[in-house]
């Protein structure tokens, strides 16, 4: 688990890029505040409705009968609030046409499914808790245009409603008023026949037993023509359920597809035996007899069986989840249901009636003509009298229809715009702008490359010491010494590249002679570290050789301003120059101090460190000097460190802080560990007090700036 962050490392990855952070989330907070000035408010008007389900629905039973159709829900009603016919009356109420036309740019582009599609996006219609209170929401930049759509909307909704069930009403009373003309005139046909039949044949009165027979049938006709009224209000329910479904283009089911359903004739017969059954134990048994009850509880299994086998009939033609459809299906199912029950009705009463029927064709001929003439009239006198209570009936429920649907409150805009909410709003920007700054700064840790701290160094050199840990050098730009272990052998600096040639030394059980200085790419600073630390060898009393072996961009020479470069380790392999001549002593005041510079720079460098010359060389220079350190080129730009560490004791990779490429690093360690090299260590240049965990940083630094002021204060003396 060393790789697994702690959280000591976040808060070092959070302070290195503190800065990046905190501009995330300045800059989002400002994005966020400049979406606030700028963005159009949004007011919203809201009206409350409380729909009444108790009473009968927009598309349910209006003629209160015997079926008990359930109310409409009150998601139904907000599907209807909300359906198209209801928007494009609105529309037309407001003239929104020419509003929105007169508001866009391109005003042909403004058609009227566009602005129905505008009105759904600014309308919301939601319960209120588990009542039956219904809110119409209506959001707008424009405060009066939201006020208006959600009065309006409301009214035409209520306006639906009372057309819709006036339309039924009307259609029944209509119906009712074309029936009563035609019975009149079968009424007094009848009555003609009647008083023409008497008069004719001098017979004016029926025995007790004709009586008897033509009290049963009138009073069987009554029924049949009572429920055949109800059938034909049923199928006009069933019309106006159908042409509902129809003008929503959906898919409808007649009622002679159910009719000749075979479970339902089935079901249907039953109910008619079991009737039939009923009727004959009237006059002979209680309503408690065991007998009557159980033909009760039979007749009402059959006509739920029926009712459920009329329900799987019709929803089995729905095709939509709306539940405004689905209400309407449920409707239709009760319908149809219904006219089953009462077809079945009228045929076991017809069934009774013709057993009378049969009775009566034992009587005298003479007397069942008066009897069909008596009955005849009755059954007319019954009819239209029916007809007329209807009619009235009809025509005061037509009248006092109303919408089931009451404006509890108009519409209201609240002063200040719900959207956007500002505080919300600006709250979610600087939580936003948190987690984009952590975001931000976690990718550019992870897209940062370059090694930035110590730890990172450790965890891609792991085995390895990191073996110096080197401040930061100020080089003067006028005299660009980067000797600093010479110039000032008691500054931190000075310290530190000492420090790293004791950890040299103390690296191994035996004290290694001949040192490689290397690292994974250019301008990580091996040369000047290589330098210093020769520096530093000699000034412990160490005879030291420093070799430039980098023979493609030399730098020894530039950093020891050495004046001659044309004698060197090149001439001395290729020339037969003595290494007496090519070996310089650049400082005298340094008498250890020796460099071998490059010379002549060569064709070919790996041939000249891969030749047995290059490695002899080498054999004499460590019996004749303490310590060889050898300058070499970065060992991801050519092979020659790793040919010339082969014949050292040990290789010293240099890193820089905010320089050295992690990926270059990663292949520069599988390249010495592959090729089987003795690596020593890893140096670090460029430490500060980011990338510094060491209280040593805090105390170079302080002790540096005096020596800087000794510097200042020294020169200005002189």
């Amino acid at each position: 688990m060393e790789n697994e962050l702690t959280f000591e490392d976040i808060l070092k990855i959070f302070k290195k890029r503190f800065w990046w952070f905190f501009l995330t989330v300045v800059l989002t907070v400002v994005i966020t505040l400049i979406y606030l000035f700028n963005t159009t408010p949004i007011y919203e008007a809201n009206t409350t409705m409380n729909i009444d389900l108790s009473q009968q629905s927009s598309v349910s039973d209006i003629f209160g009968t015997q079926m008990g159709i359930t109310s409409s829900k009150i998601s139904t009603e907000i599907e209807l609030i909300k359906s198209r016919r209801n928007l494009e009356k609105v529309i037309d109420n407001l003239n929104l046409m020419e509003y929105f036309q007169a508001k866009s740019e391109n005003p042909q582009e403004v058609t009227r499914n566009s602005v129905v599609r505008a009105l759904e996006g600014m309308i919301t219609v939601s319960p209120v808790n588990d009542t039956n209170i219904v809110r119409i929401s209506v959001q707008s930049e424009d405060k009066e245009l939201a006020k208006s759509i959600a009065d309006n909307l409301a009214i035409v909704y209520n306006d639906l409603l009372r057309s819709l069930s006036q339309i039924e009403y009307t259609a029944r009373r209509r119906f009712i008023e074309e029936q009563i003309p035609l019975a009149e005139i079968d009424l007094n046909a009848a009555q003609d026949n009647l008083r023409n039949f008497k008069e004719g044949n001098n017979i004016f009165l029926l025995d007790e037993r004709a009586k008897f027979i033509l009290q049963f049938l009138v009073s069987f006709d009554q029924q049949i023509n009572t429920y055949q009224i109800q059938m034909e209000e049923t199928k006009i329910r069933l019309q106006t359920l159908n042409d509902t479904l129809k003008s929503m283009d959906q898919e409808i089911i007649s009622s002679e597809t159910i009719s000749i359903n075979p479970v339902v004739s089935n079901l249907r017969n039953q109910i008619v035996n079991i009737q039939v059954q009923l009727a004959g134990l009237e006059g002979t048994k209680s309503p408690s007899d065991p007998e009557v009850l159980r033909l009760k509880e039979e007749l009402n299994q059959a006509q739920e069986m029926l009712k459920n086998e009329i329900s799987t009939i019709v929803t089995s033609q729905v095709k939509t989840a709306n539940p405004m459809y689905i209400s309407l299906y449920s409707q239709l199912i009760q319908e149809q249901a219904g006219q089953q029950v009462l077809q079945g009705t009228i045929q076991s009463l017809t069934t009774l009636r013709n057993t009378y029927q049969s009775q009566l064709k034992q009587l005298p001929a003479l007397e069942q003509r008066l009897m069909n003439y008596e009955r005849e009239v009755r059954v007319k006198e019954n009819l239209y009298v029916l007809l007329l209570e209807k009619l009235e009936e009809a025509k005061i429920a037509e009248a006092g229809v109303i919408g089931t649907a009451n404006i509890i409150d108009p519409a209201f805009v609240s002063p200040n715009a719900v959207k956007p909410n500002k505080t919300l709003t600006a709250a979610i920007g600087g939580i936003l702008g948190i987690f984009l700054g952590i975001l931000v700064v976690f990718l550019i840790e992870y897209l940062d490359k370059k090694v930035k701290d110590e730890n990172e160094l450790k965890m891609i050199v792991k085995g390895y010491p990191v073996l110096g840990r080197i401040p930061h050098l100020h080089v003067d730009n006028e005299t660009k010494d980067e000797l600093i272990v010479l110039r000032d052998p008691v500054s931190p600096i000075s310290e530190a590249y000492k420090m790293l040639a004791s950890n040299i030394n103390f690296s191994n059980a035996k004290e290694p002679n001949v040192i490689t200085f290397s690292s994974g790419g250019p301008a990580e600073g091996k040369t000047m570290t290589a330098a210093n630390v020769a520096i530093s060898y000699a000034q412990s009393g160490n005879k030291t050789l420093l070799i430039d072996a980098d023979m493609r961009r030399p730098r020894v020479e530039r950093i020891l301003n050495l004046k001659s470069k044309n004698v060197g380790l090149v001439n001395h392999l290729l020339r037969g120059v003595s290494i007496e001549q090519s070996v310089k002593k650049p400082f005298e005041s340094l008498n250890n101090f020796f460099v071998l510079p490059v010379g002549t720079l060569p064709p070919n460098p790996t041939s000249i460190l891969t030749s047995n010359e290059f490695k002899d060389l080498l054999d004499k220079l460590k019996e004749y000097y303490d310590k060889v350190i050898i300058d070499l080129p970065p060992i991801m730009v050519a092979p020659d460190a790793m040919i010339a560490s082969r014949y050292s004791d040990g290789l010293v990779l240099v890193t820089r802080y905010g320089q050295t490429l992690k990926p270059t690093l990663k292949a520069a360690i599988e390249n010495i560990t592959t090729s089987g090299l003795k690596l020593i260590g890893t140096v670090i240049n460029d430490v500060n007090e980011k990338s510094s965990n060491y209280y040593y940083y805090y105390y170079y630094s302080d002790d540096g700036e005096k020596s800087k002021e000794r510097r200042r204060r020294s020169k200005t003396r002189t």
